[in-house]
């Protein structure tokens, strides 16, 4: 009993071992075999691999059961890897002389075409059953209409990640398999009232609201394809039951109550790492989007500047108005940035273990809860808590919406106002301010009749 191992495309090495049992891989190679009909068939009722005398590269694949398969070993032009082609699965029906020639074709075009024969078979393949379906599936549609390059505005890496999760979860195990010109209203409709039911709890606050986001991006993947010519038409029409993307009910969170917000500013050190409650602080003090302060590089922190300050760019997460924003910082900013620069490398982020906005919010989430707060309070709510305290003290709107960097108002104080001036003095004046009415509360002290004086 001897192991073959392939050494090339036209020669087999025989190396003699002492028999030891062998695995059942393309790897090794048990004994080799005549071109002989009747000795392929008693091959095949023995569980193996076996070479073929007089035909290098060609492999017989025994299951042991009086079938298997017929393979050719190959290394691929411009590669050092080797690789393995089935001739066919029926070695059992096959005659040798049809797998003989289908091996000399194989080999003969891997050396004059310089191409992977495997490869344009595959291709071929592919292009045969796009034919016949007369379309691409629903998930090879959405990865075009997800990476399509004529958006008007790239898709920011949230927005992505929120559409990618939605697909995968509720979408693709419903329809994604199926050829795009193939579904019809009533396809779309069923996997659309699916998706609602297995979302709708209306006990834990879920209202079925992932159908209605599933809606949108499948009308979106199919009005897509009707601009690139592979459909004639959008079938997608929006249910009567679906529901509402904003709640009925209102706001469903809010922000917190002084004495929350004072247990929330004491108690945390208690209950959270130290990058988390340094995340959740600032978020109350500057009162900008969690993700806008967690993904904060040490780059970004400008402390020794006339007025300290940190850069929150175009392209971070959060950042809706997609412009670099360089935001002023009062004193307890100051210092927990210089606690959290202290801490780590210079490679690290600016909050080690808390960098992403998920981190701090699960850590709020399980904090409220614990302390039996009653309703939802998010870190998003921190803003609406900053822009209420502003407001009672008279802080005028143009430098509430500047210093929270509310997207809508930024853009209508673009187009009325011409002025590039950042307002870098009024935003830390109105910071300063807050922060004092902060430190009122956090103390439990009388609230001072705090003022913005125009």
């Amino acid at each position: 009993m001897g192991r073959w191992w392939g050494t090339g495309l036209d020669s087999w090495a025989l190396v003699r071992t002492a028999p030891v049992p062998v695995p059942h891989t393309l790897e090794c190679f048990v004994s080799q075999i005549k071109a002989n009909a009747l000795v392929i068939k008693a091959t095949l009722k023995e569980r193996g691999n076996f070479t073929v005398a007089g035909h290098p590269n060609l492999v017989l694949a025994s299951r042991g059961d009086g079938t298997g398969s017929w393979r050719v070993k190959y290394r691929p032009p411009g590669s050092a890897d080797r690789r393995w082609f089935t001739i066919t699965n029926d070695a059992k029906n096959a005659t040798f002389e049809d797998v003989a020639l289908a091996k000399d074709k194989f080999i003969a075009e891997l050396r004059h075409e310089k191409v992977d024969p495997k490869e344009r078979m595959a291709t071929e393949a592919a292009t045969k059953a796009k034919a016949a379906t007369g379309s691409i599936t629903y998930d090879a549609a959405f990865l075009e209409w997800l990476d399509n390059p004529g958006r008007k505005r790239a898709l920011s890496p949230r927005t992505r990640e929120e559409y990618v999760g939605i697909h995968k979860r509720h979408v693709s195990p419903r329809i994604g398999k199926r050829p795009i010109s193939a579904l019809a209203r009533a396809d779309i409709d069923k996997a659309l009232k699916d998706i609602f039911d297995a979302t709708n709890d209306p006990k834990n606050g879920q209202r079925g609201l992932q159908a209605t986001k599933a809606y949108q991006n499948i009308r979106s993947v199919f009005e897509w394809c009707v601009d690139e010519d592979r459909i004639a038409a959008n079938p997608v029409r929006m249910p009567s039951w679906l529901p509402a993307k904003d709640n009925p009910k209102g706001k469903q969170s809010r922000a917190p109550t002084d004495a929350e917000l004072r247990q929330l500013w004491n108690e945390a050190p208690k209950t959270m790492t130290a990058p988390q409650w340094r995340v959740m602080r600032l978020s109350m003090l500057l009162g900008r989007r969690v993700s806008e302060i967690a993904e904060a590089q040490r780059i970004d922190v400008h402390l020794a500047e006339s007025t300290p300050h940190i850069v929150i760019p175009a392209d971070r997460t959060g950042n809706k108005a997609k412009s670099d924003d360089a935001v002023p910082l009062p004193g307890l900013a100051v210092q927990i940035i210089r606690d959290a620069l202290a801490e780590g490398g210079p490679n690290d982020p600016l909050f080690i273990g808390a960098a992403t906005r998920w981190t701090t919010s699960k850590a709020l989430t399980e904090a409220r809860r614990e302390w039996g707060w009653p309703g939802q309070v998010r870190l998003h709510d921190m803003r609406t808590l900053v822009n209420d305290h502003m407001a009672r003290m008279g802080v005028p709107t143009e430098i509430r919406s500047r210093t929270l960097h509310h997207t809508g108002d930024l853009r209508q104080l673009a187009n009325t106002v011409y002025s590039s001036f950042d307002h870098m003095p009024e935003r830390l004046r109105a910071l300063r301010l807050w922060e004092l009415r902060l430190r009122n509360i956090i103390s439990g002290k009388k609230l001072h009749a705090l003022r913005w004086q125009g």
